[in-house]
Protein backbone atom coordinates (compact mmCIF):
# COMPACT_ATOMS: atom_id res chain seq x y z
CA UNK A 1 0.00 0.00 0.00
CA UNK A 2 1.02 3.62 -0.50
CA UNK A 3 0.56 6.65 1.75
CA UNK A 4 -2.23 8.99 2.65
CA UNK A 5 -0.83 12.19 1.14
CA UNK A 6 -1.66 13.82 -2.21
CA UNK A 7 -2.43 11.44 -5.08
CA UNK A 8 0.29 11.02 -7.71
CA UNK A 9 -0.41 9.24 -11.01
CA UNK A 10 2.40 7.70 -13.02
CA UNK A 11 2.16 6.42 -16.56
CA UNK A 12 4.27 3.29 -17.12
CA UNK A 13 5.66 2.72 -20.62
CA UNK A 14 8.35 5.25 -21.57
CA UNK A 15 7.68 7.11 -18.31
CA UNK A 16 9.03 4.53 -15.89
CA UNK A 17 10.29 2.05 -18.51
CA UNK A 18 12.75 2.38 -21.38
CA UNK A 19 10.39 1.03 -24.06
CA UNK A 20 6.82 0.02 -24.84
CA UNK A 21 6.70 -3.14 -22.74
CA UNK A 22 3.49 -4.60 -24.18
CA UNK A 23 4.71 -4.20 -27.75
CA UNK A 24 7.92 -6.01 -26.87
CA UNK A 25 6.01 -8.76 -25.07
CA UNK A 26 3.65 -9.52 -27.95
CA UNK A 27 6.51 -9.48 -30.45
CA UNK A 28 8.26 -11.99 -28.19
CA UNK A 29 5.17 -14.19 -28.17
CA UNK A 30 4.97 -14.11 -31.98
CA UNK A 31 8.63 -15.00 -32.38
CA UNK A 32 8.41 -17.93 -29.96
CA UNK A 33 6.45 -19.96 -32.50
CA UNK A 34 7.40 -19.68 -36.17
CA UNK A 35 3.85 -20.45 -37.28
CA UNK A 36 2.50 -17.42 -35.41
CA UNK A 37 4.90 -15.05 -37.14
CA UNK A 38 4.22 -16.72 -40.49
CA UNK A 39 0.47 -16.29 -39.94
CA UNK A 40 0.90 -12.56 -39.35
CA UNK A 41 3.27 -12.13 -42.31
CA UNK A 42 0.87 -13.92 -44.64
CA UNK A 43 -1.84 -11.50 -43.52
CA UNK A 44 0.23 -8.38 -44.27
CA UNK A 45 -1.36 -7.67 -47.70
CA UNK A 46 -4.77 -7.46 -46.02
CA UNK A 47 -3.48 -5.49 -43.03
CA UNK A 48 -1.47 -2.79 -44.84
CA UNK A 49 -4.53 -0.82 -46.05
CA UNK A 50 -5.78 -0.67 -42.46
CA UNK A 51 -2.47 0.85 -41.35
CA UNK A 52 -2.82 3.75 -43.77
CA UNK A 53 -5.80 5.33 -42.01
CA UNK A 54 -5.51 6.58 -38.43
CA UNK A 55 -8.95 5.29 -37.48
CA UNK A 56 -8.26 1.70 -38.54
CA UNK A 57 -4.65 1.25 -37.35
CA UNK A 58 -5.81 -0.43 -34.17
CA UNK A 59 -7.17 -3.46 -36.04
CA UNK A 60 -3.84 -4.87 -37.29
CA UNK A 61 -2.47 -4.51 -33.76
CA UNK A 62 -5.46 -6.32 -32.28
CA UNK A 63 -5.14 -9.02 -34.90
CA UNK A 64 -1.46 -9.54 -34.03
CA UNK A 65 -2.33 -9.77 -30.32
CA UNK A 66 -4.98 -12.38 -31.09
CA UNK A 67 -2.52 -14.48 -33.11
CA UNK A 68 0.15 -14.08 -30.41
CA UNK A 69 -2.24 -15.42 -27.75
CA UNK A 70 -3.85 -18.29 -29.65
CA UNK A 71 -4.20 -21.25 -27.31
CA UNK A 72 -3.54 -19.16 -24.18
CA UNK A 73 -5.66 -18.92 -21.04
CA UNK A 74 -5.38 -16.15 -18.43
CA UNK A 75 -3.19 -18.40 -16.26
CA UNK A 76 -0.97 -19.29 -19.22
CA UNK A 77 -0.66 -15.62 -20.17
CA UNK A 78 0.43 -14.79 -16.64
CA UNK A 79 3.06 -17.52 -16.78
CA UNK A 80 4.29 -16.22 -20.13
CA UNK A 81 4.52 -12.69 -18.71
CA UNK A 82 6.66 -14.07 -15.89
CA UNK A 83 8.89 -15.96 -18.33
CA UNK A 84 9.26 -12.87 -20.51
CA UNK A 85 10.17 -10.77 -17.48
CA UNK A 86 12.78 -13.33 -16.44
CA UNK A 87 14.34 -13.20 -19.92
CA UNK A 88 14.35 -9.40 -19.97
CA UNK A 89 16.07 -8.96 -16.63
CA UNK A 90 18.64 -11.57 -17.62
CA UNK A 91 19.41 -9.90 -20.96
CA UNK A 92 19.34 -6.11 -20.43
CA UNK A 93 20.96 -3.84 -17.83
CA UNK A 94 17.72 -2.16 -16.85
CA UNK A 95 14.13 -2.27 -18.00
CA UNK A 96 13.32 0.84 -15.97
CA UNK A 97 14.51 4.43 -16.17
CA UNK A 98 16.70 5.05 -13.13
CA UNK A 99 15.38 8.59 -12.67
CA UNK A 100 11.81 7.34 -12.99
CA UNK A 101 12.16 4.81 -10.19
CA UNK A 102 13.95 7.42 -8.07
CA UNK A 103 11.01 9.84 -8.47
CA UNK A 104 8.54 7.04 -7.73
CA UNK A 105 10.46 6.19 -4.56
CA UNK A 106 10.59 9.88 -3.60
CA UNK A 107 6.80 10.10 -3.62
CA UNK A 108 6.46 6.85 -1.68
CA UNK A 109 8.96 8.08 0.93
CA UNK A 110 7.01 11.33 1.21
CA UNK A 111 3.83 9.44 2.02
CA UNK A 112 1.97 10.29 -1.18
CA UNK A 113 -0.81 8.07 -2.56
CA UNK A 114 0.97 6.72 -5.62
CA UNK A 115 -0.78 4.82 -8.39
CA UNK A 116 0.39 3.62 -11.82
CA UNK A 117 -2.07 3.73 -14.72
CA UNK A 118 -0.94 2.07 -17.93
CA UNK A 119 -2.12 0.88 -21.31
CA UNK A 120 0.24 -2.05 -20.83
CA UNK A 121 -1.24 -5.45 -20.07
CA UNK A 122 -1.74 -5.40 -16.31
CA UNK A 123 -0.31 -8.88 -15.69
CA UNK A 124 2.87 -7.90 -17.55
CA UNK A 125 3.26 -4.54 -15.81
CA UNK A 126 2.74 -6.24 -12.45
CA UNK A 127 5.45 -8.83 -13.17
CA UNK A 128 7.90 -6.10 -14.18
CA UNK A 129 7.13 -4.00 -11.10
CA UNK A 130 7.46 -7.04 -8.82
CA UNK A 131 10.91 -7.73 -10.23
CA UNK A 132 11.94 -4.08 -9.67
CA UNK A 133 10.71 -4.17 -6.07
CA UNK A 134 7.57 -2.10 -6.60
CA UNK A 135 4.92 -4.80 -6.72
CA UNK A 136 3.19 -3.16 -3.76
CA UNK A 137 2.36 0.02 -5.71
CA UNK A 138 -1.31 0.15 -6.81
CA UNK A 139 -1.67 -0.51 -10.52
CA UNK A 140 -4.45 -0.28 -13.07
CA UNK A 141 -3.74 -1.62 -16.54
CA UNK A 142 -5.27 -3.19 -19.61
CA UNK A 143 -6.80 -6.65 -19.77
CA UNK A 144 -7.68 -9.28 -22.36
CA UNK A 145 -10.56 -11.72 -22.74
CA UNK A 146 -10.86 -15.03 -24.62
CA UNK A 147 -12.17 -14.95 -28.19
CA UNK A 148 -12.05 -17.65 -30.88
CA UNK A 149 -9.13 -19.51 -29.35
CA UNK A 150 -7.00 -16.44 -28.67
CA UNK A 151 -7.39 -13.28 -26.61
CA UNK A 152 -8.61 -9.81 -27.49
CA UNK A 153 -8.94 -6.49 -25.72
CA UNK A 154 -11.25 -6.37 -22.74
CA UNK A 155 -10.45 -3.07 -21.02
CA UNK A 156 -7.83 -0.71 -22.39
CA UNK A 157 -6.40 1.63 -19.76
CA UNK A 158 -5.63 4.33 -22.30
CA UNK A 159 -6.59 7.96 -22.90
CA UNK A 160 -10.11 8.77 -21.71
CA UNK A 161 -10.46 5.32 -20.13
CA UNK A 162 -7.84 6.06 -17.48
CA UNK A 163 -9.85 8.43 -15.21
CA UNK A 164 -12.82 6.07 -14.75
CA UNK A 165 -10.56 3.05 -14.29
CA UNK A 166 -8.51 4.94 -11.70
CA UNK A 167 -11.71 6.01 -9.95
CA UNK A 168 -12.88 2.41 -9.78
CA UNK A 169 -9.61 1.49 -8.03
CA UNK A 170 -10.23 4.23 -5.44
CA UNK A 171 -8.09 6.98 -7.00
CA UNK A 172 -10.72 9.41 -8.25
CA UNK A 173 -9.70 12.83 -9.63
CA UNK A 174 -8.58 15.49 -9.12
CA UNK A 175 -4.98 14.37 -8.69
CA UNK A 176 -2.08 16.38 -7.30
CA UNK A 177 0.59 15.29 -9.80
CA UNK A 178 0.71 13.33 -13.05
CA UNK A 179 3.72 12.01 -14.97
CA UNK A 180 3.51 10.81 -18.56
CA UNK A 181 5.47 10.83 -21.81
CA UNK A 182 2.59 11.28 -24.24
CA UNK A 183 -0.32 13.53 -25.15
CA UNK A 184 -2.69 10.56 -25.06
CA UNK A 185 -2.76 11.13 -21.29
CA UNK A 186 -4.37 14.56 -21.63
CA UNK A 187 -7.51 13.28 -19.83
CA UNK A 188 -5.30 12.62 -16.79
CA UNK A 189 -3.21 15.78 -17.15
CA UNK A 190 -6.30 17.97 -17.36
CA UNK A 191 -7.47 16.67 -13.98
CA UNK A 192 -4.08 17.10 -12.28
CA UNK A 193 -2.69 20.18 -10.55
CA UNK A 194 0.94 19.56 -11.55
CA UNK A 195 1.76 17.95 -14.91
CA UNK A 196 5.08 16.54 -16.02
CA UNK A 197 6.10 15.27 -19.45
CA UNK A 198 8.91 12.72 -19.34
CA UNK A 199 11.32 12.57 -22.30
CA UNK A 200 8.54 13.80 -24.60
CA UNK A 201 8.66 14.12 -28.36
CA UNK A 202 8.15 17.65 -29.73
CA UNK A 203 4.61 16.92 -30.92
CA UNK A 204 3.65 15.76 -27.42
CA UNK A 205 4.85 19.05 -25.94
CA UNK A 206 2.90 21.04 -28.54
CA UNK A 207 -0.28 19.01 -28.08
CA UNK A 208 -0.23 19.34 -24.29
CA UNK A 209 0.65 23.03 -24.46
CA UNK A 210 -2.29 23.73 -26.78
CA UNK A 211 -4.75 21.70 -24.72
CA UNK A 212 -3.73 23.13 -21.36
CA UNK A 213 -2.91 26.64 -22.60
CA UNK A 214 0.48 26.72 -20.90
CA UNK A 215 3.96 25.24 -21.22
CA UNK A 216 4.17 21.79 -19.61
CA UNK A 217 7.05 20.95 -17.28
CA UNK A 218 9.47 18.71 -19.20
CA UNK A 219 11.70 16.18 -17.45
CA UNK A 220 14.61 14.39 -19.08
CA UNK A 221 15.03 11.07 -17.33
CA UNK A 222 17.78 8.49 -17.84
Amino acid sequence: MTGTGPTVVFDFDLTLTRWDTADRFFRWLLKRRAWRMAWVLLSVPALVPLLLARGSRKWPVRYAVWVATLGSSHDHLRALAREHTDSLFAAVPSVFLTDGLARLQHHLDRGDRVVIATGCLEVLARELLERAGYGHVPLVGSSLKPWLGGMVRHEHCFGPNKPPMLSRLGFAPPWAIAYTDHQCDLPVLELSTQRFLVNPKPDAILAVERALAHQPTVLQWR
